[in-house]
């Protein structure tokens, strides 16, 4: 699993550089071009007393790239933001990261109660649905899904005995940072489909920090690639992070806090420049991606109810960038507002993501399938029929969610990748395989056709002792996954197809 962790992201290269194979041939790929995107922003305003301000106006805000001005295409205030299937409400989600990854095991036992603390001061319905996810050594394993019920998220964290954290102790800084990208990565396709913001309260250290200075070349190209995919990807989530690390320091460091995300701090010279040019760590992670930063501290229940009620309200706007050229560099983003209010949102992008390659996309669909995040990229349903040792199952995707080509004679065309896994009662994977489908819509009927779900047939094994199945669907275009699980002997016979998303 740890070649499959280091090719997905790109990051074996930082073991070895005379060992490594040539590298696949890179897949064609759709990349994001500056010259067509549209960004879109998340924006948190406060006063000089940190409380957020409301009843703002598009003509109170001016967004600058690269310190130009650019014309805000749409705009929308917190109370016009959609309801959250998930919340019921406007309100944004909320993942907590447990990193025992990372961590020192007295460090994450202290900030474990802190989490209990927080969680045990909260009301019984919780009004953001907040999920846990734990990071160690050896998993990236969802403790408990979302939920606003807050007595089933304590009886989830109370029950997780944690683990030593062994490759900490044993440095492994290649595979530390694989898999904490990996885990960001993961996240941001699972949550994809969830309207509005996302925030990741992550605690814990944070991968190893990395100098970029003096590094080899190719290397430091290949770290480059890593954080720009994975910044990439939690920005067309709309994840915001807010990395909390609980090390336990001497009295006199605690009280010094640092608050990497605010810009009164002056943690960090040159807003304007990459974040990550010279210097890699989970902290740079927080204003990356409009969220905060936190250090030094041993008030972490408070803490996590600051980053919480920071991202609990924002602004939305969008604009299509007025450099039109293909230049991969990191463009800053600035919002101007009057004196006395801040603005914060994300950093900046990178208008181009490198490509994937071969391996990278098949251990991507392999992920999906061996963890049990529910992935919302695309909208999926599934109908079947258990045969004995096969089932004869239909996918279902919203063809608003699916990226359709056209074709030299007019008809349209999407492909996907479909993975079908197999599960023991035990979570042991029994057996898995991948095929490659196409849909072709003719062009007189595309239209009427959109309204309805695409259909794709599959045949899936079922091992002896299989007690879950899971699909994943992939688009081969955008990356984006859809996930579903069903039990093989209960496969429904009838659809909840999904319905098609009008203007995607």
């Amino acid at each position: 699993m740890r070649r499959f962790i280091l090719v997905l992201i790109g990051v074996g290269a930082i073991t070895s550089t005379a060992a490594q194979k040539p590298a696949p041939a890179p897949m064609p790929n759709v990349t994001f071009k500056a010259i067509s995107r549209l960004v879109l922003l998340d924006v948190v305003v406060t006063d000089l007393n940190h409380q957020f301000v409301s009843g703002l106006t598009q003509k109170d805000f001016t967004i600058l790239e690269d310190g130009k001005e650019q014309q805000i295409v749409s705009f929308e205030a917190p109370a016009a933001h959609p309801q959250n299937p998930i919340s019921g409400s406007q309100a944004p989600v909320t993942i907590f990261v447990l990193d025992e990854l990372n961590t020192n095991f007295h460090d994450m036992a202290f900030a474990r109660e802190q989490l209990l603390r927080y969680l045990r001061r909260q009301p019984e319905h919780l009004q953001e649905p907040s999920a846990l996810i734990l990071i160690d050594s050896t998993q990236f394993k969802v403790l408990h899904e979302f939920s606003r019920d807050r007595e089933a998220l304590l009886e989830a964290l109370k029950k997780h005995e944690p683990r030593l954290p062994w490759k900490l102790k044993n440095g492994a800084i290649t595979d530390r940072l694989a898999r904490s990208l990996v885990g960001l990565q993961e996240i941001a396709a699972a949550t994809m489909g969830i309207p509005g913001r996302k925030n990741v309260i992550w605690v814990g250290v944070g991968f190893p920090a990395l100098n970029l200075i003096g590094v080899h070349e190719d290397i430091k190209t290949t770290i480059e690639n890593a954080v720009n995919r994975t910044v990439n990807r939690l920005l067309e989530a709309r994840v915001s992070m807010y990395p909390i690390d609980p090390t336990l320091m001497t009295s006199a460091r605690k009280s010094a806090a640092i608050d990497s995300g605010d810009p009164d701090t002056g943690a960090f010279a040159d807003l304007d420049n990459d974040p990550f040019d010279t210097d890699v760590n989970l902290a740079l992670f927080g204003p990356a991606t409009g969220g905060r930063s936190y250090h030094w501290r041993n008030d972490i229940a408070d803490v996590i109810q600051t980053s919480i009620a920071d991202g609990s309200e924002y602004y939305t706007m969008a604009y299509v960038p007025s450099n039109r050229s293909e230049d991969p560099k990191f463009r800053s983003i600035r919002i101007k507002m009057r004196p006395g209010l801040i603005a914060r949102t994300r950093d900046g992008y990178y208008p181009i993501e490198p490509p994937l390659t071969k391996d990278m996309v098949a251990v991507d669909l392999l992920q999906a399938a061996e963890n049990t995040l529910s992935y919302t990229g695309l909208p999926i349903s599934i109908t079947g029929k258990n045969q004995g040792d096969d089932a004869a199952c239909t996918l279902y995707v919203d063809a608003h969610a699916l990226t359709w080509q056209t074709l030299p004679n007019g008809d349209s065309q999407t492909t996907v990748r479909i993975g079908m896994a197999s599960f023991s009662s035990d979570g042991k994977r029994l057996a898995y395989d991948v095929k490659e489908m196409s849909s072709t819509t003719p062009a007189a009927k595309f239209n009427a056709l959109m309204e309805q779900p695409v259909s794709f047939p599959v045949q899936v094994q079922l091992p002896r002792k299989v007690a879950r199945l899971r699909f994943v669907v992939r688009d081969e275009a955008t990356g984006h996954m859809g996930t579903v699980d069903v039990d093989p002997a209960n496969i429904p016979a009838v659809a909840q197809v999904p319905k098609p998303r009008a203007g995607s």
